[in-house]
């Protein structure tokens, strides 16, 4: 069966985009990182740490969603 994902249609981007515009974020985020100066392999512990600790478990699917998000960024 051929259909289209929520990315493709339309009626779903326009409600994330709004929603998106309504979200207030910390002015800090808004700074660019370089992240060809950043070692992913000294933050991924903490990365770790972290995800754990807001989770209540250790979740391997999230970790390494993150750190390919990462190591995409690193490479773009």
């Amino acid at each position: 069966i051929d259909g289209t994902s929520a990315e493709q249609d339309n009626r779903f981007s326009n409600k994330q985009k709004k929603l998106l515009k309504q979200l207030k974020f910390a002015e800090c985020l808004d700074k660019k990182v370089d992240m060809t100066k950043v070692n992913l392999e000294v933050i991924k512990p903490w990365i770790t740490q972290r995800v754990t600790e807001i989770l209540g478990f250790e979740d391997d699917v999230v970790i390494e969603f993150i750190f390919n998000q990462l190591e995409e960024k690193v490479m773009s």
